[in-house]
């Protein structure tokens, strides 16, 4: 059900795979492998099927499979001409794939549909989502995963590591979207800049993605 859903809300031009990050660690190409040599065996299993979800997409757009090694950032180093984000939680492994044009970035995160703990709200939200968060028992967990899909969507253009506080998300859990707004400068963003979401909650999990377009 969750993967049907997203389905439903991304573009055509995006493609989701999928993988399980509990199965025995396979598929993964030798330069990747020599990555996660020093890896403890349930992080292995969870980068190699997000390689392998992250795979499954590209042949979804006839994209030929390539190695997809860790940056010295973590982040994901895709082919030239390729964008794309990897999310793994709740037994599930999720990646978002599209090639690079109309699509500069994109943003995946999974997180468990739980209330986020009192004490990561003061890190998390700003004084307009505290006061969102009394209007619904998951909305912290929504404002982080929002915030991480945002992220993700926008690291590959900006490179810059953000604090939870430079974007301020507004919420819409009924009609399942959300915007996520630079509180400062962050170029090529500028403050007030906004990225614009979808929020899916299925299977005990609440997924959150963000699709970046060329201006």
């Amino acid at each position: 059900m969750l993967i049907s859903a997203l389905r439903a809300v991304l573009p055509p031009d995006v493609a989701l795979g999928s993988a399980d990050p509990t199965a025995p660690e396979t598929g993964l190409w030798p330069g990747e492998s020599a990555a996660m040599a020093r890896a403890i065996p349930a992080r292995r299993r969870e980068f190699a099927a997000g390689r392998r979800a992250a795979r499954d997409a590209m042949q979804a757009l006839d994209l030929p499979p390539t190695a997809i090694l860790p940056g010295p950032d973590r982040a994901p180093i895709w082919l030239d001409g390729i964008t794309g984000s990897i999310s793994h939680g709740g037994g599930t492994c999720l990646a978002l794939v599209a090639r690079r044009g109309a699509i500069t970035g994109l943003g995946i995160d999974l997180e468990p549909a739980e209330p986020l703990p009192p004490d990561m709200i003061e890190t998390i939200c700003t004084g307009p989502e505290h006061d969102a968060i009394k209007d619904h028992d998951l909305m912290g967990r929504v404002i982080f995963c929002a915030k991480e899909a945002a992220y993700k969507a926008q690291y590959p253009l900006s490179r810059k590591i953000l604090e939870f506080h430079d974007l301020q998300t507004t919420i819409d859990l009924a009609g399942g979207q959300f915007e996520a707004r630079f509180t400062r400068t962050c170029p090529p963003f500028q403050a007030g800049a906004q990225m614009v979401g979808r929020i899916v909650i299925a299977r005990n999990l609440v997924a959150a993605v963000v699709v970046l377009s060329a201006p």
